[in-house]
């Protein structure tokens, strides 16, 4: 498969209201299984065990494929079974597995080993709509560990490695399933039109990760997975860190003796829908109210707009624009996550360049405040690194 990535605009957002829509994803939470096929075997999934199989993933979850040399796992989960290798789905009993992060100074190949599942929709995408994309990602300290125990049958030195990089590939066509895509990536890369860049953390809990996504085209499925090498994917380990395990393997006399780094994550819900548009003018008219998750609109600790986050600050000027009645505060607000000063002063420097962005675009300023909250108004608790992340945002309110 060699897929051409057409360049597109997308927008990464995170709404305060959601409109019903129906999914296009078929079997988005790898519930229904393939029907059996006269004259074809069919590979059924182990419950509470890895089943790191290409054949199971293309021959029992209904919708999705994968490549033929990689190993994803269709993980079925059991109440009654009390399965202890793995964690409980975020829904039903089926979740996918795919290893993020496996450098190839650790491994056996040339190139870094990331795994990958392609989707399918129910009807193409239409060029010029923007949809709504989400889908949830797990995992914990073990799951790596326990995943490289299975493949290798024997105990090597593995270390359990949070990343980022979770990326969806729009594609018209399938994928060649022979083909050896990581190599191909080495040489000749695709990059995905969503990407969620941040670390997702180990903590066991189900992160969902969202993004508004305008169509360039009639796109039919959508691959998922990291289309990174894990030398620029953002991960737990400090620079330091990576240097030092980098030259230990170099230096490493058997397979054996190499540190194996592995990030592996569990997957479940994905979810695309027709978006219009509306969700955003919807939100500030009914609810009064707009939020931006912070991760999506700026890097780590920063307070300049990724490029390709101004465009959903673009869609929030053009919802003004519509109604000119309409006047908004630009509200920062962060976590407790370090010195109250300095959350302070990036809350207030994110609220001013979205503010500064509307600016631009002709919205008068009379029309517009902007204010920094620091980690004041949590609308979650700090304790968790999912209520942590509800509270990093930039929420646009209505004011009379």
């Amino acid at each position: 498969m060699r897929l051409l990535l057409i360049s597109c605009t997308f927008l990464c957002l995170l709404t305060a209201g959601e409109t019903s829509s129906q999914n296009l994803v078929i079997n988005g939470g790898f519930e229904r299984q393939t029907p059996k096929t006269s004259g074809k075997l069919q590979a059924k999934p182990v419950t509470c065990q890895f089943a790191g199989n290409a054949n199971v993933v293309n021959t029992s979850a209904y919708g999705w494929q994968t490549f033929d040399s990689q190993t994803p796992d269709l993980l079925v989960w059991d109440s009654l079974a009390e399965c202890r290798l793995i964690p409980g789905p975020h829904s039903g009993s089926r979740m996918m597995g795919l290893i993020m992060y496996h450098p190839f100074q650790d491994a056996q190949f040339s190139f870094d080993y990331h795994e990958f599942v392609q989707g399918v929709l129910s009807r193409p995408l239409e060029k010029g709509k923007i949809y709504r994309v989400s889908f949830w990602v797990s995992t914990n300290d073990s799951l790596g560990i326990l995943h490289l125990l299975r493949v290798f049958g024997r105990a090597p030195a593995i270390t359990a490695v949070q990343c980022g990089n979770f990326g969806l590939l729009f594609s018209k066509g399938k994928i060649l399933k022979s083909e050896e895509f990581m190599r191909s990536q080495s040489e000749y890369p695709v990059r995905p039109q969503l990407n969620w860049e941040e670390v997702i953390p180990s903590d066991g809990a189900w992160h969902q990760l969202r993004f508004s996504f305008r169509a360039d085209d009639a796109y039919k499925y959508f691959l998922v997975g990291n289309f990174y090498s894990d030398a620029v994917t953002n991960t737990n380990l400090s620079t330091e860190e990576r240097a030092r395990v980098d030259e230990q393997n170099r230096q490493a006399k058997s397979f054996w003796e190499k540190t194996k780094r592995i990030a592996y994550y569990c997957f479940d819900d994905f979810v695309i829908e027709e978006d219009g548009g509306a969700t955003m003018e919807t939100s500030l008219r009914e609810t009064k109210k707009f939020t931006f998750s912070s991760e999506l609109l700026f890097d780590s600790g920063a307070s300049e707009l990724k490029p390709a986050a101004r465009d959903a600050v673009l869609q929030l000027a053009e919802v003004l624009k519509k109604n000119p009645e309409l006047k908004i505060e630009i509200g920062g607000h962060t976590d407790n996550v370090g010195d109250d000063a300095h959350n302070k002063t990036l809350s207030e420097q994110r609220a001013q360049a979205v503010y500064q962005v509307l600016i631009e675009q002709g919205i008068p300023a009379d029309r517009l405040s902007w204010k920094g909250y620091g980690e004041r108004r949590p609308v979650a608790s700090n304790d968790t690194a999912a209520g942590r992340q509800k509270n990093r945002r930039v929420e646009c309110s209505v004011v009379e």
